[in-house]
């Protein structure tokens, strides 16, 4: 037979392996919003990313032509609407302070030799990066100097 204090000790020991557990749980799902929240800010980027596309082209094809000017502005309205609500969420373009490439944070997707400025310096920032505190959302496409 089982004294009193060792069916304590059972109890106890199953109380405590049911709120692991549970924790465990709740972690899991904390996890999951991240990833679901994760998802929804880069579809709403994915946006941003086709009408920053449709503006440049538009800019492109029909220079100084007011219809052309008026549907820019129409669509640089959207746009930040679309950063308003990302930013809502904490999430934010990211930043190149130094204009220099920022590993972790940056994918090279081309490099240009420039004798005038350091290796490493941006020339020109393809697409966006962003950001939600310290994490990564999604990394900048950027073209640097290589000498």
């Amino acid at each position: 037979m089982t004294t009193e204090f060792e069916q304590l000790e059972l109890i106890l020991t199953r109380e405590l392996s049911q709120n692991l557990e549970l924790k465990n749980k709740v972690r899991e799902k904390d996890l999951e919003k991240q990833d679901l929240m994760k998802d929804f800010f880069l579809g709403i980027i994915k946006v941003l990313d086709s009408f920053e596309s449709k503006e440049d082209n538009l800019t492109e094809k029909f220079q100084n032509q007011e219809p052309a000017t008026l549907v820019i502005q129409s669509y640089s309205s959207i746009k930040k609407q679309l950063l308003n609500l990302l930013s809502k969420y904490g999430v934010t373009l990211l930043e190149f302070p130094e204009n220099r490439l920022i590993v972790g944070y940056s994918k090279v997707v081309d490099t240009e030799p420039d004798q005038s400025k350091k290796n490493d310096t941006i020339i020109s920032i393809v697409k966006n990066g962003y950001i939600r505190g310290s994490e990564l959302i999604r990394e900048a496409e950027i073209i640097i100097v290589k000498n």
